[in-house]
C-alpha cells in the first residue's frame, strides 16, 4: 500500500487508541510507510511504534556512541565495531530475556539489527490496519506482555 491509502487507516487506528486514553506521538514519513504512531510509555525498557505499512514493533536499543563512551571513558582506544555490537548484544540480553518469550506468544517474530548508529533487538509482526479495533486489541495485547515481568 503507499502511503496515501494508510493515512485514512492510521487517522482510524489514532481514534481508537484516543478512545482508550493511550499516549502516544504521530511520526510523519515518506515513501511507503505513510507515518507511525509511537506509542509513549516512560516506564517501557522499549520503543512500541505501528508503522503505516501495518508494522507493529517493539524495539530495545541501544546508541552505540553512548555505548562506546561508557565502556571507554576517556581513553583513547578505541573498541572495534564488532566488539562493539557483541557488548550492545549481552547489554541487550538482560532486559530481552524478561519479555522475550511472552512477545513470541503474542505472534511477534525477533530479528537484530545493528547500524553504525543504534544495535536494537526488535520483535514485530505486520496487522490488518482496516481493522483499527483489532489493531488496537493487538497492541493491548503487546503491552501487558511488556508489563507482565517483574523488574
Amino acid at each position: 500500500m503507499s502511503s496515501p491509502e494508510n493515512r485514512p487507516l492510521l487517522d482510524d487506528i489514532e481514534a481508537a487508541f484516543k478512545k482508550l486514553g493511550w499516549s502516544y506521538e504521530r511520526l510523519t514519513g515518506e515513501g511507503e510507510h505513510g507515518g507511525s504512531l509511537l506509542l509513549n510509555l516512560p516506564e517501557a525498557d522499549c520503543l512500541v511504534e505501528l508503522f503505516g505499512d501495518g508494522r507493529l514493533a517493539c524495539q530495545f536499543g541501544v546508541d552505540m556512541e553512548e555505548m562506546r563512551n561508557l565502556l571507554t571513558g576517556d581513553q583513547t582506544e578505541d573498541m572495534a565495531d564488532d566488539e562493539l555490537v557483541r557488548v550492545a548484544r549481552y547489554h541487550l540480553k538482560a532486559v530481552v530475556d524478561r519479555y522475550r518469550a511472552a512477545l513470541l506468544r503474542e505472534g511477534l517474530e525477533e530479528t537484530a539489527e545493528a547500524t553504525p548508529d543504534h544495535y536494537a533487538i526488535v520483535f514485530q509482526t505486520v496487522l490488518d490496519l482496516s481493522s483499527p479495533q483489532q489493531v488496537a486489541h493487538k497492541v493491548a495485547r503487546c503491552l501487558l506482555a511488556l508489563e507482565g515481568p517483574a523488574r
